[in-house]
């Protein structure tokens, strides 16, 4: 990035997806809920061959160095056209899958019927812990996940109570309370769509989701500073701006493997065993990753599926993204527009400062830009946005 960048938000925009792709972790080990705590690895390889250059080689010598020297560049021409060839056929079969809306939401980002009627029931109306209980009832990871907290004593002194090992979703409920449930359910929901235990890239899911819970509770933090009446909806609305990395990612991991069995299927027909066991070796990569986000970040994708799921009962949310997607000046946007932008924005510099890609001569330009002023930004940074609290509702 440059130092006097003309255009700082998009500036800041490509290197925050260049982050969230590549190998940089959060600085502190503690700034990760989910354990991604283990030492950056050294990427930088050393020359075996160095000492060649302290002593003359004999004439075989010279030979079979330059041999040995070409097939490893015929080896590495003939890897970067089977890699590009699999990336190729990777980009093409996911983009037409997540073409499939109604597919996206039902299998990437796994919101069906019972999820969503859930989402409604708990941030919309004012339900019976009965009602509530029994739509939990039919989301058994989000279910299991609420009674296990109960039982957790450092999540239930947050709330000034005692834990209690329950076994049922309706005392759990009574436990925790509607006003806390507002917030928590919704964020047990979205963590799970991300997927931080795939085998392919771990990593990316750590960051995306502490991406979001920052994003989500930066806008919970900027709707109850102005009185906002429904201030859980912060993470109901970071998640919606995120469907379009969420469903991008799961379908990659599910192509991923769909493809990888073509290739080697077409490759054992042909009789290729070189091409076989490239293909049957193959690992997935931060480039094909990073094509995708980019040609996603644009975000209308999110605001196609979340139209498709919840325009009925959250159209200020979408209103909201729709503002952004368009970029429409700041001073004309929604009430939860500008909450949205200046969220982003903080949400950004808050990953990219724990990772030390922040450089603080940017800020008072990038903070100008995002229209935070001093105090604000100073509440929002003191307020350690990137960890759940349960809490909102007391503050």
């Amino acid at each position: 990035m440059p130092n006097k960048p003309s255009e700082p938000s998009t500036d800041i925009k490509t290197l925050f997806l260049h982050f969230l792709v590549g190998k940089n972790r959060i600085y502190k080990e503690d700034d990760y809920d989910d354990g991604l705590n283990a030492k950056e690895s050294d990427d930088k390889t050393t020359d075996s061959n160095s000492g060649w250059n302290h002593r003359i080689l004999l004439d075989v010598e010279k030979g079979r160095e330059i041999r040995v020297r070409e097939e490893k560049k015929l080896q590495n021409k003939r890897n970067a056209a089977f890699t590009r060839y699999f990336q190729q056929l990777l980009l093409s079969t996911i983009n037409e899958k997540l073409n499939d809306t109604d597919g996206v939401l039902s299998e990437q980002l796994q919101l069906r019927g019972n999820s969503i009627e859930l989402l409604i029931l708990l941030l919309v109306k004012e339900p019976r812990y009965s009602k509530l209980a029994g739509l939990l009832d039919t989301t058994p990871s989000t279910r299991n996940h609420v009674i296990s907290l109960v039982g957790s004593q450092d999540f239930m002194v947050l709330l000034g109570r005692e834990k209690r090992l329950v076994t049922d979703a309706q005392t759990a409920i009574g436990m925790i309370g509607t006003d806390v449930l507002r917030y928590l359910i919704p964020a047990l929901i979205f963590k799970f769509r991300i997927n931080a235990f795939n085998q392919h890239d771990k990593l990316f899911a750590g960051k995306l989701w502490r991406y979001q819970l920052t994003l989500a509770q930066t806008c919970t933090s900027l709707m109850k500073e102005i009185g906002y009446r429904r201030p859980y909806e912060g993470m109901m609305l970071s998640a919606m701006l995120n469907f379009a990395y969420t469903a991008t990612y799961q379908q990659y991991l599910q192509s991923f493997e769909s493809v990888r069995s073509r290739c080697l299927s077409e490759a054992h027909e042909k009789g290729e065993k070189v091409k076989h066991d490239f293909f049957y070796d193959i690992s997935s990569d931060t480039a094909s990753l990073q094509a995708l986000l980019m040609s996603k970040s644009d975000l209308k994708m999110s605001v196609k599926l979340a139209n498709k799921a919840f325009q009925k009962d959250f159209p200020h949310l979408i209103n909201a993204l729709n503002e952004e997607v368009d970029n429409i000046e700041f001073e004309s946007r929604s009430k939860v527009g500008k909450i949205l932008f200046q969220a982003i924005h903080f949400a950004k510099y808050e990953q990219l400062r724990s990772a030390r890609l922040f450089k603080r001569e940017w800020l008072e330009e990038y903070l100008n830009l995002a229209k935070i002023d001093i105090d604000m930004f100073k509440l929002l940074s003191r307020q350690e946005l990137y960890r759940f609290k349960p809490i909102w509702s007391a503050l």
